[in-house]
């Protein structure tokens, strides 16, 4: 909007009209609680240029954009209620409009107020238009004519054709969110842009009005409004009064009403605003019940606010909204971004996932904001880091998987196992994080299988752990150890050599009974002669691999042997009992129920040898 008061012309319709248009102009701008109490006195030019963003930044806070359009509608009916006291001043007013571009609001450019009630009546019909663009949110509308992004370099400009290259009093005031953030245009061109079109004017002033920013970025965004700034050489007013400008960012859109009016009156020196009376005091109205029941919900990054609706009461006006906020360490609020709903519930987003926040409800009434009501505090968590590659080992149709043992917030592990590569995962089994253990079962045996793992705590998942190496379950020391078998067939070669030059050499001699036992194939003994027998398995201290097998008689034998005349022999283990012939293998169980290959070979010792031993 742009506003331009002509000095001199304005003296020749007298004082008193003079001092007329400006009072009511400066009542208007402030929502009539600004009166005058000497005529206008000021330069002989000003020119104001007030620029209005309408991006979708701002059109889609919508509790914002409602009480601004209000402000305006209130602005629009002191208008017409002062009609003939702006007719009687020399006033040019234009309304700018921009977002990815920026215009002249269409048909409310240059309009010329001096002598013209039908004007009047247009300017007060532009505030209504402007009014109902901000109020319905309309961003569809708005996107073919100025776009939907925010463009400071577009908006300065075109307000750069509104200010007369000799004015005395130049000023832009620019109404925004505080958002520079137009494809094609970086926020490293605004200031430079800016001292392109105004950097050689002096006097200057460029004035920005911030409402409605973002609370995530309200530290940045106010940052970059300062620095836009600017206050150059700006003459006092004849009363005195220097022109300044400290603040720049305002929280409700009456504070961005006042902030316009202020700007207005410092620019111009036109509003010459009398002390205020003392009031008479305004009844408080009555605000709406607390809410009750608040609970909190940690999330990955967000805290899940929810809570009970007060029961309706006669002396408490129903809620309108709701709204909810969380903060860290006595910092700044953040406010929940679901705008206006009566929904009993609401995320506050952008939170640091591992910081203590303490949240609170209110309930938001037509005029009045409910009690605060606070509920203690709450850690947002992520979801638990990825774990480490599974260690796996193969069993009888299952696999033992483990990862190290979890830390911090990790409430259980899930594995499992895919026997395609990864291609589908049909078997899978939880474990709590104290053991990071577990077993797999009901799998096929000589079947390859990955495996893989997930951490879990409330908040969900992990993505998955890398693939283990593959494993195979396996029923025996054979079936789990394929790579063994070349080399095993060569010992049996050997050992059914050496059994069968044993066996001839026994048959060479007296026949004294002695029995020859293999286990595994590769650990042999004589276990001595007789009909009753035994074996014991010799196995490593640490890993309780069996090394080697030593003969043991009686019934303590881990494996008993009892020769037949038949010429069979009867095994008794930890399974039972056995019937095996000379010779043939079986599978015993040992005594802590490890399964064994055994073969039985009973042969003659030569006699004339034993004799030779004896001397």
């Amino acid at each position: 909007m742009v506003l331009r008061r002509r000095g001199p012309r304005a003296r020749r319709l007298g004082s008193r009209a003079s001092a007329a248009g400006a009072i009511a102009f400066a009542v208007l701008l402030v929502a009539g609680g600004l009166a005058p109490n000497a005529k206008a006195q000021g330069p002989d030019r000003s020119d104001v240029v007030l620029v209005f963003d309408f991006s979708a930044s701002i059109l889609l806070d919508k509790t914002t954009r409602n009480r601004f359009g209000a402000a305006l509608e209130r602005i629009a009916d002191r208008v017409d209620a002062i009609a003939t006291d702006l007719v009687a001043g020399e006033v040019t007013v234009s309304i700018v409009e921009f977002a990815s571009r920026a215009a002249d609001y269409p048909g409310c450019a240059d309009l010329k107020l001096l002598g013209s009630p039908d004007t009047v009546a247009r300017f007060a019909d532009c505030l209504r238009s402007v009014a109902r663009t901000y109020r319905k949110g309309t961003v569809a509308a708005l996107r073919k004519r100025i776009g939907i992004d925010t463009n400071y370099v577009a908006a300065m400009e075109r307000a750069a054709v509104h200010l007369p290259a000799n004015a005395a009093r130049p000023t832009l005031i620019l109404f925004t969110d505080g958002r520079h953030d137009v494809k094609g245009v970086p926020v490293s061109r605004v200031l430079p842009a800016r001292d392109r079109l105004f950097g050689a004017r002096s006097p200057f002033a460029l004035l920005p009005v911030g409402m409605g920013l973002d609370p995530k970025l309200s530290t940045p965004l106010a940052t970059g409004l300062v620095r836009l700034r600017v206050i150059r050489d700006m003459p006092a007013c004849v009363s005195g009064a220097v022109f300044d400008w400290p603040q720049v960012v305002f929280t409700s859109a009456d504070e961005a009403g006042s902030a316009v009016a202020v700007a207005l009156e410092e620019a111009t020196c036109t509003f010459t605003v009398a002390p205020t009376p003392t009031p008479t005091p305004t009844p408080v109205p009555p605000a709406p019940a607390p809410v009750k029941g608040v609970r909190l919900t940690p999330g990955d990054g967000h805290i899940d606010l929810s809570w009970s609706v007060p029961a309706a009461s006669t002396t408490s006006p129903p809620a309108v909204d709701y709204q909810a906020r969380c903060r860290t360490g006595g910092g700044d609020w953040i406010v929940s971004t679901e705008g206006v709903s009566l929904a009993p519930r609401a995320t506050v987003e952008g939170l640091v996932n591992g910081s203590e926040y303490e949240c609170e409800v209110a309930a938001i009434g037509a005029s009045t904001t409910g009690a605060w009501q606070a509920v203690g505090t709450v850690t947002p968590l992520g979801r638990p880091a990825i774990p480490a590659k599974p260690s796996v080992a193969a069993a009888n149709r299952a696999v033992e998987i483990a990862v190290p043992p979890a830390s911090g917030d990790v409430s259980r592990f899930t594995f499992e196992c895919s026997a395609d590569n990864g291609a589908t995962w049909a078997d899978s089994v939880d474990a709590q994080a104290g053991s990071a253990t577990a077993r797999i079962g009901e799998l096929t045996n000589g079947v390859g299988y990955v495996c893989r793992a997930y951490a879990a705590n409330d908040v969900g998942l992990s993505d998955a752990s890398p693939l283990s190496d593959p494993v195979t379950p396996c029923s025996s020391f054979l079936e789990c150890n394929r790579l063994f078998l070349p080399a095993l067939g060569g010992l049996a070669l050997l050992l059914a050599v050496g059994i069968g030059a044993s066996t001839i050499a026994l048959a060479r001699g007296r026949t004294r009974g002695y029995v020859v036992a293999v286990v595994d194939v590769v650990h042999t003994a004589n276990v001595g002669h007789g009909s009753k027998l035994g074996i014991a398995l010799v196995r490593a201290p640490a890993t309780r691999a069996v090394t080697g097998i030593v003969a043991e008689r009686g019934p303590s034998a881990e494996i008993q042997i009892r020769r037949k005349r038949s010429g069979q022999f009867e095994v008794r283990d930890r399974a039972g009992r056995h019937l095996v012939d000379d010779g043939d293998p079986v599978v015993v169980v040992d005594s802590v129920g490890v399964r064994h290959s055994l073969v039985l070979r009973a042969f003659a010792t030569n006699a004339a040898s034993q004799v030779a031993t004896r001397r």
